[in-house]
């Protein structure tokens, strides 16, 4: 017997006040408690997972509502169960003090999620025949590095996972200090190195970036017009675009807010980071995330191989809590970096993929698990301290569920399967 689904699981984009969202939420918990109590000893014998309750979105939502948006100007959040959009709001407003409320299509700035695209579109590029993984550096662009023969030796790969070998951050300042891209990839042969290409783990920005070089050069086209058409266009991220000017000319943008006397206050989005497309100058809506989502769970093989998500996705290089810019958490092990997607093992399940941004005024959260076909995304338009938190309780929400709920069934089924003979071990004469 099938479990049946909840209807207000169904994706929605109604702005709706958040008290009557949170009531409705409380009468779905009781019927949930009710509903499951009558079938789920009927599930064990003939239940299909993928129609399973997941009180666990409502939940989520509810922490949002209660918990960040009163702290908050506005935000957007997206969560994916078995490779389907669950939720799908807009929350709060897109300018504080202005009443245009933020809904599916606003879009935000993506900071450093931002570089989850690079890496695919470099897989894509890959895919495509334009070069390898294991491409030099130096086969498409003349670079002058403080150590020529570390530099013959960076690669794609050491570019896209941060092992390039050079200081932590290289010139991260000049790019805050909004000094060209082009201006500051120049001043790179004044750089050290810490270690050897492959070696360690460095996170950057600027040299990040180089891998839109390497695709221009090597395919004609420009880092953002080929990805527009390799990825948004096939996608469907129809309001996904790169640059401070397509940003501002979208008149349904969230507005990016700073703490001021107490206050969140508006303030006019900066130009710096977006002179580092790869790194952190792409914008996009809640719906277009909910779609990258989607994509990186391969949905869209036609857009994105199964080897490709194998490799953007795969470990390249351990990282530590504080590299990853992560909270200890009990659950929470294994980090690595990979190629645009930071990865750690949470509880009993392995491999959540996850990557946030964090530009002035705005903050943003990018979480899956291809095995789980399981994902969540958080935009907000405000430097907050919140949006990192939504993960952690996403990840505790799921990890419980999945504990009182999933693994139960998933037991009782399995004793409920025809036993195999016991397997008969022949000797030798």
């Amino acid at each position: 017997m099938v479990v049946p689904r909840p209807q207000a699981l169904a994706p929605h984009v109604a702005q709706k006040p958040h008290g009557s969202r949170v009531i409705a939420w409380t009468l779905w918990t009781l019927c949930f408690c009710t509903m499951w109590a009558q079938f789920a000893h009927a599930s064990t014998e003939a239940g299909d997972m993928a129609h399973r309750p997941v009180d666990f979105v409502q939940a989520t939502e509810q922490y949002v509502v209660e918990h960040i948006m009163p702290e908050i100007p506005g935000a957007a959040l997206a969560i994916i169960v078995n490779g389907q959009i669950e939720l799908l709001e807009g929350y709060g407003v897109r300018t504080r003090g202005e009443p245009t409320a933020i809904d599916r299509h606003t879009i935000f700035r993506l900071a450093s999620v931002s570089k989850t695209i690079a890496g695919t579109a470099a897989g894509a590029a890959v895919h495509d025949g334009w070069f390898t993984w294991n491409t030099p550096l130096t086969d498409y662009l003349s670079l002058d590095l403080k150590n020529p023969e570390y530099g013959q030796q960076i690669t794609l790969t050491n570019i896209l996972s941060h092992t390039t070998g050079l200081m932590p951050q290289a010139y991260t300042n000049l790019i805050e200090a909004n000094i060209p891209y082009d201006t500051v990839i120049e001043r790179l042969n004044e750089v050290n190195f810490i270690c050897p290409p492959s070696s360690c783990y460095s996170y950057q920005n600027v040299a990040f970036s180089l891998v839109g070089d390497m695709v221009m050069a090597a395919t004609g086209e420009s880092y953002e017009t080929f990805t527009e058409r390799r990825l948004f266009q096939p996608l469907g991220m129809n309001d996904a675009s790169f640059g401070l000017q397509a940003f501002m000319d979208n008149p349904n943008h969230a507005t990016p807010h700073i703490r001021r006397r107490g206050q969140w206050a508006p303030v006019n989005p900066s130009s710096n980071y977006y002179h580092v497309a790869p790194a952190a100058g792409a914008n996009a809506s809640i719906t277009d995330m909910a779609r990258w989502v989607q994509a990186q769970l391969g949905r869209y093989p036609d857009v994105l191989s199964e080897d490709v998500l194998d490799t953007i996705q795969g470990p390249q290089v351990a990282t530590s809590y504080r590299q990853a810019h992560y909270r200890a958490h009990p659950e929470l092990s294994n980090i690595y970096y990979g190629l645009g997607w930071r990865m750690f093992d949470f509880g009993e399940h392995r491999h959540f993929v996850h990557h946030g941004g964090w530009v002035q005024g705005t903050r943003t959260e990018v979480l899956f698990n291809r095995k789980l076909q399981l994902g969540l995304v958080f935009l907000s338009n405000s430097e907050n301290r919140y949006a990192r938190e939504v993960v952690y309780r996403f990840l505790e929400l799921y990890t419980e569920y999945y504990r009182e709920v999933e693994a139960p069934y998933l037991l009782q089924k399995a004793r409920h399967l025809p036993h195999s003979p016991p397997m008969t071990l022949k000797h030798d004469s």
